[in-house]
Formats: C-alpha cells, sequence, structure tokens
C-alpha cells in the first residue's frame, strides 16, 4: 500500500485522523502543510514556518519503533551516537537541541505522545519555534489512547529497518487486566514468537494523554531471532549519569530520559522512560517494574527463565 502526501488546508480537521496530536508554533505563521498518510511508511505532517528570514521545517508523528522520549534524530546516524544535546525544560516536554543525522541545526521533543522534529540553519531560531509550541486542538480520544492503536508498526506496518521489525514482528494486543505504578498504567503487550517459543515480550505503560510513558521490553537473543536489544554502554554525548551493575542505569539530566537494565536468567529485561522524570523518580519507578516483572510474569518453575502465559 503506497503512502498518499496531501496538502492541508484544515488542521482541526485533520486531527480527527492522526494518531497524535497536532502542534503549532505561537504567533507564527506555518505553511506548505502536508500530510503523508498511512501507507507504506507511517502518517507524518510537515509545515515549515519562516522566522527573521529562516525556513524552518518541521516534522511531527508518532515514534513507535524506539523507546518514547529519545531524541532518535538527534544522532550522528541511525546506528551510531548523538551528538551533543541540549536540553530545554518546558512545563509538559523537554525540548533537546543538537545537530541532526543531516548535520543541520535541531531539535527533538516529545510532547503528550507526539514526536516534534524541527530543522533549520541557526540553532537560536530552532529553538525559538520549539519553545512556542501547543496543541490548537485538544482532543478527548487521546486521554486513553493506547500503544497498540497509535502505532502504525503494531498494526502491520511494513517494516524496512530492524528497529521497525523488533515491533512489527509482536502480536500487540491491550493487557488482561489493570496495572499501574503510580499514573503510569499498562496500556498494551507485544508477544513475539519463534518455533513455539516466548522471545520477546514489550510492555507499555503511559499516564492520560501520554504525557509521560514507559516500556519493559523482555528479551531472549537467539541466533533465530537477532537485533532484540541494543547496547546499553556509557559512551557518547547523551547520558550524564550512568551507574553498573544490576540493573545498569543510564539518565539524561534533569527530567530524563532514562534507560534501565538487568538480567532475569537467558533473558535481558530493558525499562526505559520518557521525559520528564527526575533522578530519584526514575530510579523508583525502575525498581518497581523490575519487580513487577519478576513477581507477575515470571515463571519460577524448575524449567525457570520464561515469561509466563500472564501476558500474553
Amino acid at each position: 500500500m503506497e503512502n498518499e502526501i496531501v496538502q492541508v488546508y484544515d488542521l482541526e480537521k485533520l486531527q480527527e485522523e492522526t494518531p497524535f496530536l497536532i502542534f503549532v508554533p505561537g504567533n507564527l505563521e506555518i505553511r506548505n502543510v502536508t500530510y503523508r498518510t498511512g501507507g507504506r511508511k507511517w502518517p507524518t505532517l510537515r509545515y515549515e514556518c519562516i522566522i527573521d528570514g529562516e525556513k524552518i521545517r518541521v516534522k511531527e508523528f508518532f515514534l513507535d519503533w524506539f523507546y518514547p522520549g529519545f531524541p532518535k534524530s538527534l544522532m550522528q546516524s541511525f546506528v551510531s551516537s548523538y551528538s551533543m544535546v541540549d536540553s530545554i525544560p518546558m512545563k509538559d516536554w523537554v525540548i533537546f537541541t543538537g545537530k541532526n543525522y543531516k548535520g543541520k541545526e535541531a531539535s527533538s521533543s516529545f510532547s503528550l505522545g507526539t514526536q516534534i522534529e524541527v530543522e533549520g540553519e541557526s540553532r537560536k531560531n530552532v529553538s525559538k519555534l520549539s519553545e512556542t509550541m501547543f496543541d490548537p486542538f485538544p482532543d478527548e480520544r487521546f486521554k486513553r489512547f493506547p500503544f497498540y492503536r497509535r502505532s502504525f508498526f503494531a498494526n502491520k506496518g511494513e517494516p524496512e529497518w530492524f528497529e521497525e521489525r523488533r515491533i512489527s514482528n509482536l502480536d500487540w494486543k491491550p493487557p488482561k487486566s489493570d496495572f499501574c505504578v503510580g499514573d503510569l498504567c499498562m496500556d498494551s503487550v507485544g508477544v513475539f514468537k519463534k518455533d513455539g517459543s516466548t522471545v520477546e515480550t514489550i510492555f507499555t505503560f503511559s499516564e492520560e494523554y501520554y504525557r509521560r510513558a514507559a516500556w519493559v521490553d523482555i528479551a531472549r537473543p537467539t541466533e533465530q531471532a537477532e537485533h532484540l536489544i541494543y547496547d546499553l554502554r556509557n559512551s557518547g554525548n547523551f547520558f550524564e549519569e550512568f551507574e553498573s551493575g544490576e540493573p545498569t542505569f543510564a539518565f539524561k539530566k534533569e527530567q530524563g530520559p532514562a534507560i534501565a537494565r538487568s538480567k532475569f536468567g537467558e533473558y535481558v529485561v530493558t525499562v526505559s522512560l520518557s521525559p520528564l522524570f527526575g533522578f530519584s523518580e526514575a530510579k523508583g519507578i525502575v525498581r518497581d517494574l523490575m519487580g513487577t516483572v519478576e513477581d507477575r510474569y515470571w515463571d519460577r518453575s524448575p524449567s525457570n527463565c520464561a515469561i509466563t502465559s500472564n501476558c500474553e
């Protein structure tokens, strides 16, 4: 199925069909507005603004193939480390600024579930636009809009890269029962089986309107199921806090995102948290989510090291 790119003249009407909230900059005219409908690629909104004669380009979508809130566009390449990344704290999101994979001045934000990527020639104007973004059409359907319904790849979008394939390989469903850690509530469960056994399970959690989100990713890497986990190492330009041990814990000051990793037998458990968590709160939630995995979803029978049927 091919994508269709359409000119947009009515953003409020478009909001009725997008899987993400639309954001626009305050007091700036937007132009050349287009929307890529879901087909071979995920739905994406694009537009431009002019600030002091400089063209600033904006792209918005729901990022479903990587942990929520990480500024993937600010990596030096899609498989490399981050450029030097600075952060600008806002009330309900954090703006990350740096060089994107094209070498342009750029920002990346995760705001109420929407990934907002801004690109231009000057850091000043990129930041100026990014700091004024707001959602002009609040939509009640996003209050509890789970990952398995938002996600392009969870709904069998065609993957090209291994990161996308990790999500499309899983069979996604709503959880069997309600479970929350604070305001983070489990909204989706994805299970990938190979030769009859579970090799990966991802639990996604979110607050209302996706203000903050978390993943618990449980994987058993095998030769038959590759690329199930990412390297977590103390290098690059992103994390300022890195603690080795069980679990390994990495944190971006001052409000995240954060990622932690531990091993349960043959399985690797990764917990990721979007921005807007302080250091101590992030560590506490990681501890609670890791404990939940062990207590509620781990088979302690003699065969051991297996995900129970509670999550399938």
